[in-house]
């Protein structure tokens, strides 16, 4: 028999006369349960997780919700106001997922709603009714001759948006320790296959069982059977979700961009799990809805996204791997900003009992968490020196790395490099394709006043100027051409480049290294893959493509520019962005440091990005910088944000530094007169902080309207109170 559909295995209302309504809203002060009757004309077509429509303020005004639960009784003293519809007869919101979209929100000081806005894509009733069909005839083929009828909820159609039968979106409202046991690194293997007792099949079980794992991914490309190259760790990544899938759980794999997609898509084609389920920004409305809706399915599944995908319903869930979660990419931009390894590590901690799992599942482990990277970030380092995540024990295969000190250079620059990396360069453009790594994309990063020196802002928003294209300067931030730029120093009018970026380079590599072919890679020109031809790749960090069979050279240059970030995390970012670059050489390949020195570039070359992560995170917790601690920025007018500091007052373990004015303009288009704190807060004091300062929100939100008259309606205060938890760009400069 096939299994019990998601309106089938739901909760109903039982008899029950009060359902629990979670509106959606951004509203923070409606961030909680209403309670409405449960209309008798509804009773019997009513389930946890339905999106419904009910009263709110008035009889005739409708707001879309969930129902989270029933009850035998309200607190409410007054008449409750009827349900006054459905939206379709599948429960989106699983029980799960609204555990787990109310503790991250809690922990992040936010709201549930903005979190279910990104777990649950919009509604399309065509794809809906095409799932709802095809499950149908799947029930009744495998219904044995002469059966009757399968009990069970109806699953004819649901009306939209009060009886709407339009085919689209919805429009308004629409929500888009473990022992030591086999502790070994993820090695390359030739198969292609994760047969048991390999070292995939290894880590599977033990994630199934709830452990938690760091990992970092051994160096170089991989082939397929189907004739792609992808890289080693998603070659690896998926065969430790196919051998959790295997076990009859669902696993779930969270990468930062659409290229780490693409190559764990093309490795678990290669294995021949073909149904995988993505969780793209790329996908149209249809496809994520159809995806989300086979997630629904009771039944185990693979599923593979970007940060999103960690809120995917996931049938016994066994396993989340996320990859490389120091990629800023992965925190996301939207409130309440809660970074896709914190909602990973939320996850993993609730327990997957749930009336939507199967009989018998009651009380199963938690899914297990792994974290793999070819250098971890700051937080995981934190999680495995205090023993909550376990490190393998086993080194993985890395790049031989040399670094290009003044001993082997002691020629002046030819050009872009020093003269070691050119002949680098000359030898591995010999046997196959080169990567040279630079900082910055366009023509010259930066631009100075020819008379003074001073560096050139700009006079909208006081970013810097650059050249993104030869004699054309514009703001690097808001993108202003600086036709009238005027030195406030000196009152100079000329400006002149400084500093190399990928375009610049790409025409002086032209010249240096005539009749090679140079590739261009860099968010404006952006490559997945190349081919194995001798090829000069000049890529931005971050957007380096990947080389069938590996490039036979990585040079990486400016590293005085990256180490010079004004950011606490220039230090690990460099280090990520250096590994990733070296992951990328061929086996017999090399990787050559061509500049820079010091602590993180000596750590980088000798390969012991551990022990200086080590190092870091001591001096971190001596000065109280995260991850040692947890830190808030509280921003918005300066009595707004008094008051929120004030109902931290006498809670020990919390520190504050500020309010200071925030500079007006810059890349937000930030208004005058705003101020920001930022608290520090110990771990432990975290569910508190979050408390206080969510209630000073909620406070402040619920008194807008009458500080609001006068202005343009729809329009929210600047001075408003802003919340942001866990921000790592709080100290960059």
């Amino acid at each position: 028999m096939s299994p019990a559909s998601a309106f089938e295995r739901a909760e109903a209302p039982n008899g029950r006369p009060v359902a629990r309504v979670l509106l959606d809203s951004a509203l923070p002060q409606l961030d909680h349960l209403f309670d409405y009757a449960v209309p008798d004309e509804l009773a019997e077509v009513l389930r946890v997780g339905q999106r419904v429509r009910v009263p709110f303020r008035s009889k005739d005004r409708k707001n879309f919700g969930y129902i989270v639960e029933f009850a035998e009784r309200s607190e409410f003293s007054g008449s409750l106001a009827p349900i006054a519809d459905t939206v379709g007869t599948v429960p989106m919101l699983t029980p799960e997922i609204w555990r787990l979209a109310r503790a991250v929100s809690d922990r992040a000081g936010g709201s549930a709603g903005d979190i279910l806005r990104l777990a649950i894509p919009t509604r399309q009733v065509r794809v809906e009714k095409q799932h709802l069909a095809a499950s149908a005839a799947d029930a009744e083929a495998v219904r044995p001759a002469g059966a009757g009828p399968e009990g069970g909820g109806s699953a004819g159609e649901g009306s939209e948006g009060g009886g709407s039968a339009g085919e689209g979106s919805e429009g308004e409202g629409s929500a888009g320790d473990v022992s030591e046991g086999d502790a070994t690194g993820l090695p390359g293997t030739g198969g292609l296959e994760a047969p048991a007792g390999t070292p995939e099949a290894a880590i599977a079980a033990e994630l199934v069982t709830g452990a938690r794992l760091a990992h970092l991914a051994s160096h170089g490309p991989e082939r397929l059977e189907t004739g792609e190259w992808v890289g080693g760790w998603a070659a690896q990544l998926a065969k430790i979700a196919l051998a959790v899938f295997e076990l009859g759980r669902s696993a779930i794999l969270v990468v930062p961009d659409y290229r780490d997609l693409d190559q764990l898509r093309d490795a678990l084609a290669a294995l021949g799990h073909e149904e995988t389920i993505r969780v793209d920004s790329r996908q149209s409305n249809a496809e994520r809805y159809a995806g989300f809706l086979r997630a629904l399915d009771a039944e185990p599944r693979i599923i593979l996204g970007n940060r999103s995908a960690v809120y995917a319903p996931a049938h016994r869930l066994g396993a989340i791997i996320v990859w490389d979660d120091g990629d800023p990419l992965l925190a996301e931009p939207l409130a309440p900003y809660v970074h896709a390894r914190d909602a990973a590590l939320v996850r993993a901690s609730l327990r997957g009992e749930a009336p939507l799992v199967d009989e018998g599942d009651e009380g199963a482990p938690r899914p297990g968490l792994l974290f793999a990277s070819h250098a971890r970030s700051a937080e995981v380092q934190r999680l495995v020196e205090i023993g909550y995540v376990r490190s393998q024990l086993n080194p993985p295969r890395r790049t031989r790395v040399i670094h290009a000190d003044s001993s082997m250079t002691p020629d002046a620059f030819a050009g872009r490099v020093p003269e070691y990396a050119a002949r680098t360069i000359r030898e591995g453009l010999r046997s196959g394709p080169v990567l040279v790594q630079v900082a910055t994309p366009g023509y010259a990063p930066v631009a100075v006043c020819v008379e003074c020196g001073d560096l050139a802002r700009c006079a909208a928003c006081a970013g810097p100027i650059g050249f993104r294209v030869v004699g054309r300067a514009s703001c690097r931030w808001c993108g202003e051409y600086a036709a009238d730029w005027r030195c406030p120093t000196c009152d100079g009018r000329r400006m002149e480049e400084r500093g190399m970026g990928s375009a610049r380079t790409v025409e002086q590599f032209e010249r240096q290294f005539e009749g090679a072919r140079v590739i261009l890679s860099d968010g404006e020109h952006p490559r997945e893959r190349i081919d194995a031809r001798p090829a000069l790749v000049v890529a931005t960090r971050g957007a380096e493509p990947l080389a069938a069979g590996g490039y036979r050279a990585v040079v990486l240059l400016d590293a005085e520019r990256l180490l010079g970030l004004e950011s606490l995390r220039a230090g690990e970012d460099c280090l990520r962005w250096w590994e990733n670059a070296a992951a990328l050489a061929a086996p017999d390949g090399r990787c050559l440091m061509a500049s820079g020195g010091g602590p993180v570039v000596q750590a980088f070359v000798l390969g012991q990005t551990e022990q200086w992560l080590r190092g870091e995170l001591r001096d971190r917790q001596a000065l109280r910088y995260p991850p040692a601690v947890r830190v808030a920025s509280v921003s918005g007018g300066p009595a707004e944000v008094e008051r929120a500091l004030a109902q931290l007052d006498g809670l020990s373990g919390v520190d504050r530094l500020g309010p200071t004015p925030i500079p007006p303009g810059g890349p937000a288009n930030t208004p005058r007169g705003l101020v920001r704190a930022i608290v520090r807060f110990d771990y432990a004091r975290g569910d508190e902080v979050a408390r206080r300062l969510r209630g000073a929100l909620v406070a402040d939100a619920a008194g807008s309207s009458a500080r609001s008259r006068g202005r343009q309606p729809g329009r929210a205060r600047p001075e408003a109170l802003r919340l942001r938890f866990d921000d790592r760009g709080v100290f960059d400069g």
